[in-house]
């Protein structure tokens, strides 16, 4: 049997396995929003308390599994899927998806403003690894069947197949090739059938049939695409600041912290309900105009703020459909401005709101193809399409102009994870200088003659002699090259002290320093060795040195290291 009949084979038994994954977690969701919404209210009070707290009490159920499980319970939706891709080949632990299935079903039933995208992204990827162990699958084959799980599980739960094989290619694995992409599909088609065949599916978001303007109306389109931007701009700097303020400020244990990031989801639920969950409904009456322009602009901040809230305190959820949700809300705002203003050119402002859909989720994400291709599937219009691609892509541009790089690369980035940079790099942003430098070195006194500096170059075993005073602050280093000026200058050569021969335009390291940036320095520099040093008080301590040869060895053993590590998880031959 081929590699690639194999894969396909895997990837089949991926889609039923994620389907079946993504059927147990819409009944999780529905019985949670029931017991919730319905059965606890049933007990009495007041409704407005009930408002208030329910998202507080459905986040005080995560205390439990944050506290036990603090490994998988803080390693949430689609980053963790990414790093797992990236660096470590698609290994992921496949029981922590029936955790991420309970902490999200909690969450969103109780009105966590989140989607419910991200954690199936994750639960499908988890248990698509967990196939792939099972076959004894490793290396890159093992990261397209983790990629097959993430697109069997945005497929199946949004009966959006075409954007599930998009957004596995441009999110998850970042990169296309005909044999990542026929597996990819397989999957994704799979678990779409097995959805609909057991999960009641009709067209997500109802529209009406648009019938486009004047063609100058593409403008507006544009404009809006640049409004956009600007404001998946600022959602994902409040989300990223929101994380940190809860990280840093609020001194609780961090199993309480989504607590209170709920009860700031309450109150703002108390005025704007909209806000609550997931639902489709409230984007369905900004679409068909149901929406005054001052509630729809304030609906974008309230979701931007909810959704902080609730994924920046430690709730578990996604990204897309807030980002859908602030998008059809802006969208409807922007068409209602431009109907107002040009009347006989803007046909219709719900047209916008779809449109904002995908221009708002694809800045968001940095993935325009799939946010396109998505807000098709859900809509099932196409009359929308030609300015979707303008707007979608402008904003798309904009978000990377200011921020470079989306939601889930920058939330990354943060942890010191450079998935942008690919697996080698991360390995070596992995590694610290401290792990391989060589304290043994080279030096001489400032005050050294021409002679002794040339004795020691000649004796010693390396090219490079480091300059340092009694308190060991380096003043410079001297190369073999820098020695060979002299040689025939016999008047000079007794002149000439160490200081004098000394390079101090000096390119250091430090011990913290990773190996990632330590190869940085060594590309703008012709020198085999580098200084490490402490930097204290203005001053330059020596502690060692480290080599190209050194860096790259050492980025070899971790590769082999993390190779041995996988097999022995893998200790059977393969079955094909």
């Amino acid at each position: 049997m081929s590699d690639q009949t194999f894969l396909i084979l895997l990837a089949t038994v991926v889609g039923v396995v994620v389907g079946g994954g993504t059927y147990v977690f819409e009944r999780m969701l529905e019985y949670a929003g029931l017991i919730f919404w319905t059965v606890l209210p049933s007990l009495g009070g007041n409704r407005t308390l009930w408002l208030l707290i329910t998202p507080c009490i459905g986040a005080l159920f995560l205390a439990p599994f944050i506290r036990f499980f603090p490994k998988d319970a803080t390693t949430d939706g689609v980053p963790a899927t990414m790093e797992a891709v990236a660096l470590r080949n698609g290994f992921m632990r496949w029981p922590s998806s029936f955790l991420r299935m309970i902490m999200s079903s909690l969450t969103l039933g109780s009105g966590g403003s989140a989607g419910s995208e991200g954690p199936i992204i994750q639960i499908g990827s988890a248990l698509a690894s967990g196939v792939g162990q099972f076959f004894r699958v490793s290396g890159n084959r093992l990261r397209v069947i983790v990629a097959c799980g993430a697109s069997a599980g945005l497929a199946s739960i949004f009966n959006a197949p075409i954007a599930g094989v998009l957004f596995a290619l441009e999110v998850v694995l970042g990169e296309f090739n005909v044999q990542s992409f026929s597996p990819i599909v397989i999957s994704s088609v799979v678990a779409t059938a097995f959805s609909r065949a057991h999960i009641s599916h009709g067209q997500a978001i109802h529209t009406m049939t648009y019938h486009p303007g004047s063609m100058w109306e593409i403008v507006f389109y544009a404009l809006m695409g640049v409004v956009a931007g600007t404001v998946a701009v600022i959602f994902v700097r409040i989300l990223a600041w929101t994380e940190g303020f809860f990280e840093k400020r609020i001194h609780l244990h961090r199993a309480l912290k989504p607590a209170v990031g709920a009860l700031g989801v309450g109150a703002i639920g108390l005025f704007y309900p909209q806000v609550f969950g997931y639902s489709y409904t409230p984007i369905y009456e900004a679409v068909t105009g149901q929406f005054s322009l001052v509630m729809l602009a304030v609906l974008v901040g309230m979701k931007i703020l909810a959704t902080a809230f609730t994924l920046g305190s430690g709730g578990s959820g996604g990204i897309l459909c807030p980002s859908l949700f602030i998008g059809a809300m802006l969208g409807g705002a922007c068409g209602q401005v431009f109907q107002a203003a040009f009347p006989h050119m803007v046909t219709d402002a719900g047209a916008y709101a779809i449109v904002g859909m995908g221009a708002m989720l694809g800045a968001v994400v940095q993935a325009p193809m799939t946010a396109i291709i998505m807000v098709f599937e859900l809509t099932n219009e196409y009359t929308v399409i030609l300015p979707m691609m303008a707007s979608c892509i402008l904003a798309t541009l904009v978000q990377k102009t200011i921020l470079n790089g989306s939601i889930y690369t920058l939330s990354l980035s943060r942890k010191g994870i450079d998935i942008d940079a690919g697996r080698e790099i991360g390995i070596l942003s992995s590694l610290r200088v401290r792990d391989i430098m060589d304290e043994h070195f080279t030096a001489v006194p400032p005050g050294a003659s021409y002679e002794s500096v040339l004795r020691k170059c000649l004796t010693g075993t390396s090219n490079y002699l480091y300059v340092v005073d009694d308190d060991n602050r380096l003043e410079g280093v001297i190369s073999f090259s820098d020695l060979k000026e002299f040689v025939f200058e016999e008047g000079l050569k007794d002149l000439v002290l160490a200081r004098d021969l000394a390079n101090q335009n000096l390119v250091c390291v430090t011990p913290d320093e990773s190996l990632a940036s330590s190869l940085n320095k060594f590309s703008f520099i012709d020198m085999e060795q580098l200084p490490v040093v402490d930097r204290l008080d203005g001053k330059i301590e020596m502690k060692g040195v480290i080599t190209r040869n050194q860096l790259l060895r050492a980025y070899r053993q971790e590769m082999l290291k993390r190779v041995v590590s996988q097999d022995q998880r893998q200790p059977r031959q393969p079955l094909y």
